[in-house]
């Protein structure tokens, strides 16, 4: 029977157990890794540091399945961002046709944004305004449990907006710079 998501154990012969439809927790000499991929991306994180005794290591890895994102898209979403600095964006970063390109925008409110997600979505990208930080909320939290890349973008008023990204795993998030996505 196969399981939504298992749980496995590094052993110094290899990874021992029947790995899950969806991710893995797996066990090893640094602690607990999540273990998942898409079409998009594959991922293996740690989630939890502590040194296990006995397990072999497991690297950290992701990778994305068509390359890193284009630099120019950044740029052109934080153009379209940035034309209207006084309410809040959806836009997203899609894989269609063999090539990355960008959806949206959706407009919200100068408090908020109601997005409709989209397809073949490798990056999910909202703004925020006036004084607001750059900054994920407990909100975007509890919005982004995809499996995908996330980032808020701030500041549109100035001339570098301040631009956050993460890595989200069905509720696991970890921080990404620019240079680790785009090329």
């Amino acid at each position: 029977m196969t399981k939504p998501v298992n749980y496995l154990t590094n052993s110094l012969t290899g990874i021992e157990g029947e790995p899950g439809v969806f991710y893995d927790y797996i066990l090893a000499d640094d602690g607990v890794y999540l273990r998942a991929k898409n079409d998009l991306l594959s991922v293996t994180i740690n989630i939890a540091r502590q040194e296990i005794r006995g397990l072999a290591p497991l690297q950290e890895e992701i990778t994305f399945t068509h390359g890193k994102i284009p630099l120019y898209l950044l740029n052109l979403v934080l153009s379209v961002l940035c034309s209207k600095p006084d309410i809040e964006q959806y836009l997203a970063i899609t894989w269609e046709n063999n090539s990355y390109c960008i959806k949206g925008p959706q407009l919200g409110t100068p408090g908020s944004v109601t997005y409709d997600t989209y397809e073949h979505t490798i990056l999910d990208i909202h703004s925020h305004t006036g004084a607001m930080p750059a900054e994920f909320t407990s909100i975007d939290d509890a919005d982004e449990q995809g499996f995908h890349l996330y980032a808020v973008v701030a500041g549109l008023r100035s001339l570098f907006p301040t631009v956050e990204i993460r890595l989200g795993v069905y509720g696991y998030f970890l921080h990404m710079e620019k240079g680790e996505i785009f090329s």
